[in-house]
């Protein structure tokens, strides 16, 4: 019995430490129109780093299980500021539309 405590009590602790590794990029939650949270800290961006934001389309293959799935661009956002160690609020250009999900890449030009 407390071997299998032990067992449950570190698959808690590494799925924990794993949480926020499983967001990175992520938009976490839409506050308006044009800015949300999103799951990077200041380890993988700076305030005024721009970044592009993508969506994901997945078509399943004709008659199959699988799907194939492709990431496309909806628009440019800047960083403005870094919440804590998981998450960073990004400011989206005027008209770029978002949802929860989407995800970020940082600029490298």
């Amino acid at each position: 019995m407390l071997k299998n405590k032990v067992a449950l009590l570190f698959l808690v602790i590494i799925c924990s430490s794993c949480a926020s590794q499983l967001h990175r990029g992520v938009v976490a939650m839409k506050i308006d129109d044009n800015t949300a949270h999103v799951g990077l800290n200041k380890n993988e961006v700076s305030i005024g780093d721009h970044v592009e934001l993508y969506g994901t389309n997945c078509l399943r293959e004709l008659g199959g299980r699988d799907y194939n799935c492709e990431k496309f661009s909806k628009g440019h956002g800047t960083v403005i500021q870094i919440l804590n160690d998981n998450y960073t609020t990004v400011k989206f250009d005027s008209g770029v539309a978002f949802k929860e999900g989407d995800y970020i890449e940082k600029h490298t030009h």
